[in-house]
């Protein structure tokens, strides 16, 4: 199986260095960065924006919003899959992320198994 660059945007360190070892144990998910404010996950983007394959973007963050992450990726040419994992994925969340991009929502705390899910097919595709 084809191994997917992803770059994360999550400003807490621990629910970052987990998700890493998750995805990078459980999936043929590579972590190429990371970032924990808007402002370094646009800047992120920018840099790696033509090597990845998923952008995984937590919508609150201490400094920006994961929304404002995925309304400067829709201007980027890029091919990655950009896909939310949040603890907030309510109804209205889930809307106004796949209005922005997002292929995906996932809720942190029930839908870890469905994320490692659509890695796999991601990268079987």
């Amino acid at each position: 199986m084809p191994t997917l660059s992803a770059f994360i945007v999550e400003d807490n360190p621990t629910i970052l260095s987990n998700l890493v070892a998750t995805l990078e144990e459980l999936t043929s998910v590579r972590i190429v960065g990371s970032a924990p404010s808007e402002e370094a996950a646009v800047r992120g983007l920018h840099e790696h924006a033509t090597d990845l394959d998923l952008v995984i973007v937590d919508i609150f963050l201490a400094a920006g919003s994961g929304l404002g992450v995925l309304e400067a990726a829709q201007g980027m040419q890029m091919r990655a899959q950009r896909v939310v994992l949040s603890n907030f994925a309510t109804p209205e969340v889930r809307r106004r992320c796949l209005a922005l991009g997002a292929a995906e929502v996932f809720d942190k705390s029930r839908d870890l198994d469905a994320l490692i899910d659509y890695c796999d097919k991601l990268a079987e595709a």
